[in-house]
């Protein structure tokens, strides 16, 4: 019985480990499209939208309205964004990475209504 239960959980982890495979990559690849679907009223009511991406991204394409700062360009993305530090800001890059050092340098310079919008994809998957 001893066995049969190693052998059980040994099966249930590595079916855990081979979903996240599996899943992760995709997400990596796109954003969280469940994350993304929330910026979308936010940006209907006249949010700020960021795009972090680098140049090259933002030229391939982008939301419309959404103004290219690159994600390491703190000074510029303060300017964008103005002295009022409760403007809400959704903030997106290509999977919500560079978006969340974004968002994290923005709150730590006093922001506190900045979205983490994940990825770009993940957006215009769920553009209403």
């Amino acid at each position: 019985m001893r066995n049969y239960r190693r052998i059980t959980q040994f099966t249930y982890a590595a079916l855990v480990i081979a979903t996240i495979w599996l899943f992760s990559p995709a997400m990596a690849e796109s954003g969280d499209p469940e994350i993304a679907q929330q910026a979308w009223p936010m940006i209907e009511n006249g949010a700020l939208v960021l795009d972090v991406r680098s140049q090259e991204e933002f030229d391939e394409a982008h939301l419309e309205g959404a103004i290219h700062i690159p994600w390491d360009d703190t000074d510029s993305l303060i300017a964008a964004i103005g002295s009022d530090q409760q403007r809400q800001v959704v903030v997106y890059c290509r999977t919500g990475n560079r978006a969340g050092k974004v968002q994290a340098a923005l709150e730590e310079a006093g922001y506190t209504n900045i979205f983490n919008a994940t990825g770009f994809e993940a957006l215009q998957s769920t553009h209403p």
